[in-house]
């Protein structure tokens, strides 16, 4: 068998049989070609595929932490807003409460340091919330009292104006009534008295509040400033999932520099239009 397989390959001559070897070569050549673009085509399709899920996580997360971070400013913003007296409390903190739940939706998609850095943040606001509220109920208990006088004050002015009125006529009538002139006189000067006690009254409520007030606008400063500085890590862990550059320390100097600013025209204001509590401490 081997021996006619040697007399048939034998006459074929040895030019033929180095064409068949190089073709064997060339096909071999094109063979290891084809793998390599074949390797290199599913490994570019992957490196796409990687890419394209990369892309939509990446604008899921600028989504969700957009949308963070505008509760976040909300929360922040309601700190200030603890010290205007003529909000009331639903809506101090409204803004925020409408907002919060895209604070849970970074629950879903951060990571773990991303997690625990917001969780501080939104604890120690939520505590910031309770300690504020209770002084500002002992605050607004004496603003209370200032608008229940006033009612009072335009109370005593109707019935001092009415007997006022009544006077008037007493003179237009041109009846001589020693009586009721007296009782009417006496009647204005005591509406008269009562007003004037009550302005007094005021003057005094108005007087022990205006202090209490800086004191606690100055600590809703400090307290802005002391959340800027837990927003710090939040920042940081966000900007670092975003693949975004953050400079902590610049923007802490940032917070402490607005803070100050915040701090100084208070105490501005203080010294022109209330020199009597300049000397306040802060």
């Amino acid at each position: 068998m081997l021996a006619d397989l040697v007399r048939f390959l034998e006459p074929i001559p040895v030019s033929f049989w180095g064409v068949i070897v190089g073709a064997l070569f060339a096909l071999g050549g094109v063979t290891l070609t084809n793998r390599a673009g074949d390797r290199r085509l599913r490994a570019q399709f992957e490196h796409e595929r990687l890419q394209k899920t990369k892309d939509r996580e990446m604008a899921l997360r600028k989504e969700v932490f957009l949308a963070a971070a505008e509760a976040v400013a909300a929360g922040m913003n309601a700190v200030s807003r603890f010290a205007n007296f003529d909000l009331p409390n639903d809506q101090i903190t409204s803004d925020y409460i409408e907002k919060a739940p895209a604070i849970a939706k970074v629950h879903v998609i951060a990571r773990t340091e991303t997690i625990q850095a917001m969780v501080h943040f939104t604890a120690e606001l939520g505590a910031l919330y309770l300690k504020l509220f209770a002084r500002r109920f002992e605050l607004m208990s004496e603003k209370s009292a200032i608008a229940l006088i006033d009612n009072q004050v335009a109370d005593f002015g109707k019935e001092r104006d009415r007997i006022l009125e009544m006077i008037k006529q007493h003179n237009i009538e041109g009846v001589v009534d020693d009586r009721r002139w007296n009782i009417l006189q006496g009647n204005f000067e005591f509406e008269q008295k009562r007003i004037a006690e009550a302005l007094a009254r005021r003057a005094q409520v108005v007087g022990a509040l205006q202090p209490k007030h800086l004191v606690f606008m100055r600590e809703c400063i400090h307290d802005t400033a002391t959340l800027g500085k837990l927003l710090v890590p939040v920042l940081s862990a966000v900007r670092a999932e975003l693949e975004l550059q953050f400079d902590d320390r610049t923007y802490r100097e940032l917070v402490e520099d607005s803070v100050a600013r915040q701090q100084a025209a208070i105490d501005k204001f203080v010294e022109k239009f209330m020199p009597a509590t300049a000397q306040l401490k802060r």
